[in-house]
């Protein structure tokens, strides 16, 4: 008896519209290709608006002492709180990323100098999509939810669902967008960011100027620890040629994916007032521009994927074997204020 089948095909039978994963291949090209991505924690997604929550500790004080022999609410004792008056949920959207790669019959047969084959254009359509996720990460882009309008010159064009880019996300005066503005206890605080201070861009980017930073975000958080700033060529090389407490790149740093996977980098070490800054090499296409910076806690940071990356093989009509890549997932930040950025200094 005939049946379907998940082992006919592809690029014919019934397995030509199967889902193949690419796990293994994202993690290899993660380090170089997307180095942000490939940093951050991954966990599943199941909904469009992908939403967390978010919550602080009250101020610290000095005169918490209970009378002797009080009972909770007496005077001298200490009354009911409710610890959660300052829980707030933030989320984004879902952004579907999509590439498509196809070779003629023909080509498949053809011996030439680069090869022109199914698996090659398959592993390329993957490259691309991996890159186009790191530049929505890396980029300032608002939420938008996806709509079957209001698009295009004319405003009648179908719109694609995006979620907020790490600009949009560390900065000192969020604006909501499709999703919620970040609380004004949970921004970003204008001495954790470097360039959008008028006059900024007439300073030159020093460790002083550096060091105030995470001095910034070390009052902000209470917590001495290791953080990532993922740079721009311009912003590298100021660092690594003009600051002295710089150590060489031969540290292996690696980052547990959530799933048993793990990413590799190469880092160079600048030893901090709080703790060290492992400094990354960002991929020079992924970023606004050369003069933008990250400074990251990957503990407050997160991707949500809602489908993986994978390949799906359609059905060959005669002119050659085709395909698409996709993968569906958000940003995750759960503390803009613990985070920092560069976007501008004086040359």
């Amino acid at each position: 008896m005939a049946f379907d089948n998940t082992y006919s095909g592809p690029p014919q039978g019934s397995a030509s519209g199967n889902r193949e994963q690419l796990l293994d291949l994202t993690t290899v090209l993660a380090p170089r290709q997307a180095p942000v991505y490939g940093m951050l924690p991954k966990q599943g997604a199941t909904a469009d608006l992908v939403e967390w929550t978010v919550d602080g500790l009250r101020d610290a004080t000095a005169t918490n002492a209970v009378v002797e022999g009080a009972d909770v609410g007496e005077t001298g004792g200490d009354s009911f709180v409710g610890q959660f008056g300052n829980l707030a949920r933030l989320g984004n959207r879902l952004q579907h990323f999509r590439d498509t790669f196809n070779v003629s019959k023909k080509q498949e047969l053809m011996d030439s100098v680069t090869p022109v084959r199914l698996q090659e254009a398959e592993e390329k359509a993957a490259s691309q999509v991996l890159r186009d996720i790191e530049k929505s990460i890396c980029s300032d882009n608002p939420a938008v939810t996806g709509a079957p309008t209001g698009g295009g010159a004319s405003g009648n064009d179908p719109v694609g669902g995006q979620f907020r880019g790490l600009g949009a996300w560390i900065n000192n005066s969020p604006a909501a967008d499709s999703v919620q503005a970040v609380p004004t206890p949970f921004k970003t605080p204008v001495k954790n960011i470097l360039g959008e201070t008028t006059g900024d861009d007439d300073l030159e980017l020093t460790e002083a100027r550096f060091n105030s930073m995470l001095t910034s975000i070390f009052e902000e958080t209470g917590e001495q620890g290791d953080h990532v700033l993922v740079a721009g060529t311009e912003v590298r090389n100021k660092i690594i040629d003009g600051f002295t407490r710089v150590q060489p790149a031969n540290n292996a740093t690696v980052y547990n994916q959530g799933d048993g996977t793990e990413v590799n980098y190469n880092v160079e070490i600048f030893q901090g007032p709080y703790g060290i800054v492992k400094i990354i090499s960002a991929n020079p296409k992924c970023l606004p521009d050369q003069k933008r910076a990250y400074l990251l806690d990957p503990s407050l940071l997160g991707y949500a994927e809602a489908m993986s990356m994978g390949s799906t093989m359609l059905e060959d009509q005669g002119g050659g074997p085709r395909g698409y890549i996709d993968t569906m997932g958000t940003l995750i930040c759960k503390g803009p204020n613990g985070l920092g950025k560069i976007t501008d200094f004086k040359d």
